[in-house]
């Protein structure tokens, strides 16, 4: 046979095999994102469920200005408009005009200066007011870019009744006071000594009412006592209210986040500081995990692929400033598809998250180990002495992962394919970084698998061959 035809017939060949191959590694990766996105599902459930346990209303403003996603109670469907009214739609075009420029104006000062804000407004409801107080913040995984903005909402209407019959009469104070729910106290203004205060705070904080009976402010202010004492006398002068979140120490010890709305008002011919509180512990909670969704792999609980640039940027930003070397290690696991094939996507699911156990287990703090997707994982190892060093924590990973892992009864042996590029030599931003490793680490997979690679200036797609 003609050589120059024999060539072209094993290229022909090779090419054959290297498109079955990315054929069948795209089904695995298929398979993989149908996964992902069932355990996403199933994360996002357990997260509402938790959101609407609470009386808040949490939006999520696009920085388009539209509302694109919601968490309110089902029973408290007086905090907003129904879904259907404003979902998918912009503020301005929901909220009356006057209620629309506030919250303009909060967003634009939110931007300017990084600062949550905070108004009250109310809308008029078949001729009654309803009272809401509004908080602004960026809505972001971490320090770096943002997604838009998240506006906690809570109806107030309670609160302002309240404080309009306390400027009444002490006797609709006290019928008002007692049988609310919201958490009220009275506190001498020069002593800070508590005077009064209702069941519902008696109960969050443990006391009884003869064991509050004579204790001040400070004996269950976890911190900042001298500070905020002084910070609320400062904004009563210049406002007709103080609004702000503190942690209070209860009568046993344990700790409890609140809001605390703080004014002056007159009680027996003094005037007294009247602290109106919530506990806002399952907010704080629900913000917290509301951000762990969107920056986590929900099947490993690793950090993902948005967090691990964030990450990144702000490591290559220290390095720059401290002239440090950054080693990133790009992971993948040889022949995955073929246990998902043969043993199932259960089996799987349980080697991955062992396989992101055991690497996370040879890092240090300072170290990130994000899941990438499918069966790719990445390290990003800030503060690196040498080339060597980051050599000997691959072979650490690769000698680990080659012992067998125990599941359901059965022994699974693994090897996988690293690449490795290295802050400043490699690149200097995130992007070309990541390339590097990744395509080290298609080389160290196209020299035979179970081995790993180093970038260098050399190394092309068009020259790989698996």
């Amino acid at each position: 046979m003609d050589k120059s035809k024999e060539k072209s017939r094993q290229e022909l060949l090779r090419e054959i095999g290297e498109l079955q191959e990315r054929i069948s590694s795209l089904e695995g990766a298929i398979v993989e994102l149908k996964l992902d996105a069932k355990s996403l599902r199933k994360n996002e459930l357990n997260l509402i469920s938790l959101l609407r346990s609470m009386d808040d209303l949490l939006l999520v403003i696009g920085l388009d200005g539209s509302f694109n996603r919601y968490y309110q109670s089902p029973t408290r469907s007086d905090l907003f408009l129904p879904p259907k009214e404003f979902l998918g739609k912009s503020f301005r075009d929901v909220l009356p005009p006057d209620v629309a420029d506030l919250l303009q104006k909060a967003i634009n000062t939110v931007e300017a200066y990084g600062k949550t804000q905070e108004f009250d407004f109310y809308i008029a409801i078949k001729q009654r007011e309803y009272w809401f107080n509004a908080k602004i913040s960026f809505f972001k995984p971490a320090s770096g870019d943002y997604f838009g903005y998240l506006c906690e909402l809570r109806s107030i209407t309670e609160r302002k009744y309240l404080e309009d019959a306390l400027r009444e009469s002490e006797e609709k104070y006290r019928a008002v006071m007692q049988q609310n729910t919201m958490c009220i106290l009275l506190a001498d203004i020069d002593t800070r000594v508590i005077v009064d205060a209702n069941l519902a705070m008696r109960r969050l904080l443990g006391y009884s009412e003869d064991e509050l009976s004579g204790l001040s402010l400070y004996d269950f202010m976890a911190h900042e006592q001298e500070d905020i004492y002084q910070k609320i006398l400062q904004i009563l002068k210049d406002r007709s209210y103080f609004l702000g979140e503190r942690r209070f120490r209860r009568k046993e010890g344990s700790f409890v986040d609140v809001e605390i709305i703080v004014n002056l008002i007159s009680y027996r011919e003094k005037r007294v500081f009247c602290v109106i509180a919530r506990d806002i512990t399952p907010r704080k909670l629900a913000e917290k995990q509301l951000i762990h969704t969107a920056t986590h792999d929900p099947l490993t609980g690793l950090v993902n692929r948005l967090l691990v640039y964030d990450r990144l940027a702000q490591e290559l930003a220290r390095a720059r400033r401290h002239d440090k070397m950054i080693a990133l290690v790009y992971i993948d696991l040889d022949r995955f598809k073929e246990i998902n094939d043969t043993m199932g996507h259960g089996v799987g699911d349980q080697l991955l998250k062992a396989v992101g156990a055991r690497i996370k287990s040879l890092l240090r703090d300072s170290d990130t180990l994000a899941r990438m997707g499918g069966d790719e994982y990445m390290i990003v190892l800030p503060d690196v002495a040498s080339a060597k060093d980051v050599d000997r924590v691959v072979e650490n990973v690769m000698d680990t992962l080659r012992k067998p892992f125990d599941i359901e009864g059965f022994k699974h042996h693994i090897t996988v394919s690293l690449g490795i590029s290295l802050y400043p030599l490699d690149g200097k931003d995130s992007d070309t970084l990541i390339k590097a490793a990744d395509l080290a680490m298609y080389y160290a997979k196209s020299s035979g698998r179970n081995a790993y690679r180093r970038y260098s200036s050399d190394m092309k797609v068009k020259d790989l061959v698996f």
